[in-house]
């Protein structure tokens, strides 16, 4: 640690009599150079295909497990317990979002044919005068009759799962 020794008496007043002498210690630097470095972190675990096809399997048909199936799970692959409950936890996240992503599509799917469906009918009663506006063909083709995204500005846009992509079932490798 480095110090900086600073001596008062050098900084005198005219009319003041002489001060003592004393050090001020004072530390330079950043204040988290002088502890302890951290641990290194440990390094991704590499699953062979065969644990990961058999992670898979048991989680297509069941995505918890009880303690006693972790662990007879993790001793038959050779794994600790630490590592399938982790596994488990991860693969249960990435379902829900691709889970969360399909159902998205699926309805952007069904408001898509709504429309579709709006927009013909419009064009078909065009020459008798009845035809709607295409924001009202828009609110009727929508679910719950709502066209405010993105139109709305205190909307949000549909949350989205980045970096997931769709996993395919065991059965269909």
């Amino acid at each position: 640690m480095k110090t900086v020794e600073k001596n008062s008496s050098t900084h005198q007043k005219s009319t003041s009599a002489h001060l003592t002498s004393f050090t001020v210690v004072r530390r330079v630097g950043h204040p988290y150079q002088n502890r302890t470095p951290p641990k290194r972190k440990k390094p991704r675990t590499s699953f062979s295909r065969q644990q990961i096809s058999e992670l898979e399997k048991r989680f297509y048909r069941q995505k918890y497990l009880a303690s006693a199936e972790r662990s007879g799970l993790a001793k038959s692959l050779h794994m600790t317990d630490a590592q399938v409950k982790t596994w488990f936890q991860n693969r249960r996240t990435k379902w829900r979002c691709v889970r969360q992503t399909a159902e998205e599509r699926e309805a952007e799917r069904q408001q898509a044919n709504r429309l579709m469906a709006q927009l013909q009918h419009d064009a078909l009663h065009k020459s008798k005068g009845r035809l709607a506006t295409p924001r009202r063909a828009m609110a009727r083709a929508t679910p719950g009759g709502s066209d405010r995204w993105p139109h709305d500005p205190t909307s949000r846009p549909p949350r989205r799962c980045l970096g997931v992509a769709p996993v395919p079932s065991p059965g269909a490798r």
